[in-house]
């Protein structure tokens, strides 16, 4: 094997490693954002059950179409409450991402064959495990677009049922 073959081996190696860093890296950021999202929806379901523990004994039983709303979308809010905290825990759960191999077979592997082919077949090792992360990261990504827009109509039934409950406090 010729220099330039070497170095062409050693650029590719060095491309691979990089992606591979790259997706590990973007991975974890995606993790981070899911870890966050749940963060958040637990705060939220929590504040949520003060706010209507609160309103609930002036609520019940209702007693005009301002309360039978207000009812409706207390429980509407707590589906969608919980819709979003079950697609946020999912997003959440660890994935096991792949790792290179650092066995007795790599130092093996290291000392059985010339630097070339060696630089070749990591890179290849390298490609499979880029390819194993983006499949991986593809997964994870569908249950924190998920989560984000279960978490957005969350909102909206959120505000809707304050606006009621505030409304029903009002009109008592």
């Amino acid at each position: 094997m010729d220099d330039v073959d070497l170095e062409k081996y050693k650029i590719l190696y060095e491309h691979q490693k990089n992606q591979f860093e790259k997706e590990v890296e973007r991975f974890r950021r995606l993790e981070e954002k899911a870890t966050k999202y749940f963060g958040s929806m637990t705060i939220a379901v929590g504040a949520y059950l003060f706010l209507v523990r609160w309103a609930i004994e002036s609520l019940l039983p209702p007693q005009n179409p301002i309360g039978w709303l207000v009812i409706v979308s207390i429980v509407l809010t707590f589906v969608s409450f919980m819709s979003s905290w079950s697609f946020s825990f999912r997003a959440t759960k660890l994935s096991d991402i792949v790792r290179m191999p650092s066995d007795t077979a790599l130092i093996d592997y290291f000392s059985d064959n010339l630097r070339g082919t060696v630089l070749l077949g990591l890179s290849r090792r390298y490609s499979e495990a880029i390819i194993e992360i983006e499949k991986t990261y593809k997964d994870k990504l569908y249950l924190v677009i998920k989560t984000y827009s279960e978490i957005t109509f969350t909102a909206w039934s959120l505000t809707v049922s304050v606006a009621l409950i505030s409304a029903s406090q009002w009109s008592n």
